[in-house]
């Protein structure tokens, strides 16, 4: 009993930990691993079984990320540098063992989401009144954490705080997850933190999402919803800062420029080198970017950029691995599903494709989906005795 009651808060300890230091930083992704490494050795103990179809799709996709790390040998990549971009696809079955073990639920995500968003949330809050603590907390966090958490000017004169985390992308499976539950109160708050943070495209693909699953449910949701956010967005444009605001979500900024910079770099280097179009540059490897104007590891695009360190046959294995849920077609499954969607989606222009939290949550999505079908598969054709 004491162990039902004390393993869900465990998990969202894990969760929210990862989500406030996906770059490890601030040392509370150790905390997650720990929890992690414990419940996913229980979970072997356990039951040890594992979902064929995962298992097919995710050798073959291993057996075809063999050939880039053997291009990072070749071009005396460090191991280190390698091994942190391919971390997380080798954690992947611990992760399943991990989310069997401790019975993760949506309630995990969607608590972790809350837990999250209330963070962002007082962070902007005490920066932009100038709170003393809230400042020094923001401070050590900016010196920690691989975010952006700096002022951003405007042409006003004007300065807002950002606080974005690596891991603020992870909103929208949470936010998806809250609509599963009903917890519409949460999923409006992972808004407002998606609009604060900013995340210009998060918040315009979740906010996408809601709408459709609320036009799905009813006519009333439809209006409930958008008015919560108008009159949100309402009352902000009275505040002095408000307009800056708006300026994030309606245009400006050079990210455009940046990508076509990027998109033409990557082209370049597979003209110059044309087999790393098939096997990749390797993990780790660097190479110019226009977008940049410097020598870089990675880029925010995420599909452009495994296909440059990891080539395209890892890339087409990698995307039949992502989307395998699919193939479970059970009931029930539609706002997991929809999640790794928006999550893929977004990852056109952010780097987070294949994050740990990701990884963490497509394990999820396995168990959970499979975990359905097999249940619709055993449900009796005839119940109560007839």
């Amino acid at each position: 009993m004491i162990r039902n009651k004390i393993i869900p808060v465990l998990n969202v300890i894990s969760i929210t930990c990862l989500l406030l230091d996906s770059g490890g930083g601030l040392g509370l992704r150790n905390v997650a691993f720990t929890l992690i490494l414990i419940f996913g050795c229980y979970g072997i103990y356990r039951n040890a079984s594992i979902n064929k179809l995962f298992l097919t799709f995710y050798l073959l996709f291993i057996i075809l990320l063999i050939p880039p790390l053997i291009v990072s040998l070749i071009n005396n990549v460090p191991m280190n540098k390698a091994f942190i971009w391919v971390v997380s696809f080798f954690l992947l079955p611990f992760f399943y063992f991990y989310v069997k073990g401790c019975a993760l639920s949506n309630n995990a995500f969607v608590t972790s989401g809350l837990i999250f968003s209330i963070i962002i949330i007082m962070i902007f809050s005490g920066r932009l009144f100038n709170i003393a603590l809230i400042n020094n907390i923001a401070d050590y966090i900016k010196d920690h954490s691989e975010g952006f958490f700096g002022d951003k000017s405007y042409l006003s004169g004007d300065v807002l705080p950002n606080v974005y985390f690596q891991g603020t992308l992870g909103l929208i499976i949470c936010g998806s997850l809250s609509l599963q539950g009903k917890k519409y109160l949460t999923y409006f708050l992972i808004i407002i933190a998606l609009i604060l943070a900013p995340s210009r495209f998060g918040f315009l693909v979740l906010l996408s999402w809601g709408t459709y699953i609320f036009i799905c449910k009813s006519i009333i949701n439809l209006i409930v919803l958008p008015a919560l956010i108008v009159t949100f967005l309402y009352t902000l444009s009275h505040f002095p800062f408000g307009v800056e605001m708006f300026s994030i979500f309606t245009g400006g900024g050079n990210g455009l420029e940046i990508r076509n910079g990027h998109l033409e770099s990557v082209y370049n280097s597979f003209i110059q080198t044309p087999e790393s179009f098939f096997w990749g540059a390797g993990p780790g490897s660097v190479f110019y970017s226009k977008g940049a104007g410097n020598v870089i590891d990675n880029i925010e695009m995420s599909q452009l950029e495994y296909i440059r360190k990891f080539g395209i046959f890892s890339f087409l294995a990698f995307n039949v691995l992502y989307f395998g849920p699919f193939f479970s077609r059970a009931k029930g499954d539609f706002y997991i599903l929809g999640a790794l969607c928006m999550y893929y989606f977004v990852a056109f222009s952010n780097p987070v494709l294949y994050s740990i939290f990701a990884m963490l949550f497509l394990a999820y999505a396995y168990v959970e989906c499979f975990q359905h079908k097999t249940q619709q598969i055993n449900k009796p054709l005839i119940t109560n005795g007839k």
